[in-house]
């Protein structure tokens, strides 16, 4: 096979997976995540705090108990917010199908033909 058809298949995979429903869910839920103030403010002062949080470690400073109980409350904010769950659901549901996807590509490329895990770990035509 030709690269040049290998790159024409991975496309036509990459188009089927942005019609998917994992992923026309996520975009549906990162934008209505975008345009709820309260969601989209928690999120962003999280990764502020985060960031900070990680330049001070890469800079070999020491972090308070101030800036990590600072970050596990808004840890605990995110994962309260029903808008933000409802994100990380769709994120997951998105990484899972990815998942499946590399699992199937693997076992292509390396000649296996099983899921000696089940079917659950690389979605269910595996194998097929």
């Amino acid at each position: 096979m030709t690269t040049d058809t290998i790159i024409k298949l991975a496309f036509e995979l990459g188009s089927a997976i942005a019609q998917s429903e994992e992923i026309t869910q996520l975009r549906d839920t990162q934008v209505r995540v975008s345009q709820n103030k309260e969601a989209y403010d928690l999120i962003m002062r999280f990764q502020e705090a985060h960031t900070q949080t990680e330049n001070k470690l890469m800079d070999g400073l020491p972090i308070t108990k101030a800036e990590e109980s600072h970050l596990s409350i808004l840890e605990q904010q995110l994962n309260s917010n029903p808008m933000i769950q409802e994100l990380m659901k769709a994120q997951d549901k998105f990484d899972s199908l990815m998942q499946g996807v590399y699992f199937a590509m693997n076992q292509a490329i390396t000649g296996g033909n099983d899921c000696s895990s089940g079917c659950s770990s690389c979605g269910e035509t595996c194998g097929s």
